[in-house]
């Protein structure tokens, strides 16, 4: 091997560690949870190895594959369980040089509590990482949230993987680590406003000024992989909350029907139960406005909150 290609290795196995070292220092992995992978050439990857913890981890210990998985060197340890996972990003993401997988807390927290963190709240975040959409579960170490996780990745540079940990892409491995790190910071920011009282997303046209930031910033690549309408999730959403709020505050006829029609409905379903064959028909009424009442009371304090 040249001097050059193998002092140029080294330096990527100690990029790595350090990577490893900082990802376990920052709290996003414990134990020996995590993976991560650099690109050293155009067919083969330094991954870490199966059982590994980052922040006891050497240089020593990097397993290199070739990019179908093939163990090319340091045969004595075995690639991390989740492979898959790494070779699927770099199938659908030619662009990229790493992939960092850690299970940061706060963020994978939104998920487990099956909250939204893709939401444009934090204008840093929308210039860095655009849209963080969650993937849907799937058990760790699988095909199958390998396939699913690329599917995503194909369009963005972080997701949340439901239940289970978040997923960054970059074009070395201290890029994707900060996009890590950033986003679990973006997930605490996010967090404590929602301890405080509610998450307050900017207004539409401040939204689209980032948007055309993070494209300027990042290149035309980036706009044609993820397109210029992002967050159009949450721009129906808030005309759907604007649109039930107003319909609330004015106790329109419509409203008026909506509450008909809920009440009606639980009437239906109450009387098929077996408890309701205890009930006159009176009391099933009465159960009937009172589940209708906390329903809706419900659905209002989501959708009118300040």
């Amino acid at each position: 091997m040249p001097v050059d290609k193998e002092l140029a290795d080294i330096k990527l196995k100690e990029d790595l560690k350090r990577v490893c070292n900082l990802a376990y220092q920052k709290g996003l992995l414990s134990g020996n949870e995590g993976n991560l992978s650099l690109k050293i050439s155009d067919n083969l990857i330094l991954v870490t190895p199966r059982n590994s913890h980052k922040g006891t981890i050497e240089t020593g210990d990097f397993v290199t594959i070739d990019i179908n998985g093939t163990v090319i060197s340091n045969g004595n340890r075995i690639p991390t369980t989740e492979l898959a996972l790494h070779l699927e990003a770099y199938k659908k993401r030619p662009d990229i040089k790493a992939v960092v997988h850690a299970h940061p807390p706060i963020a994978v927290s939104f998920s487990v509590a099956g909250l939204d963190l893709n939401l444009p709240a934090i204008p840093e975040i929308i210039v860095l990482l655009g849209e963080v959409p969650t993937v849907p579960y799937g058990e760790p170490g699988t095909d199958k949230l390998a396939e699913l996780a690329g599917i995503y990745l194909e369009k963005h540079d972080a997701v949340i993987l439901a239940h289970h940990g978040a997923v960054t892409v970059g074009t070395d491995i201290f890029n994707a680590y900060c996009k890590m790190e950033s986003l679990e910071h973006a997930a605490k920011i996010m967090h404590s406003a929602q301890a405080l009282g509610d998450i307050k997303t900017l207004e539409q046209a401040d939204i689209s000024d980032l948007i055309k930031q993070r494209h300027k910033t990042y290149g035309k690549e980036v706009e044609l992989r993820e397109g210029s309408r992002l967050f159009q999730a949450h721009q129906n959403t808030f005309k759907l909350k604007n649109v039930f709020k107003k319909l609330a505050e004015s106790n329109s006829p419509v409203f008026q029907r909506i509450l008909n029609l809920v009440n009606e409905l639980l009437l239906v379903t109450i009387s098929k139960t077996t408890f309701a064959q205890k009930l006159t028909t009176e009391e099933k009424e009465q159960l009937a406005r009172e589940l209708t009442t906390s329903f809706l009371s419900m659905i209002l304090g989501k959708f009118t909150k300040k």
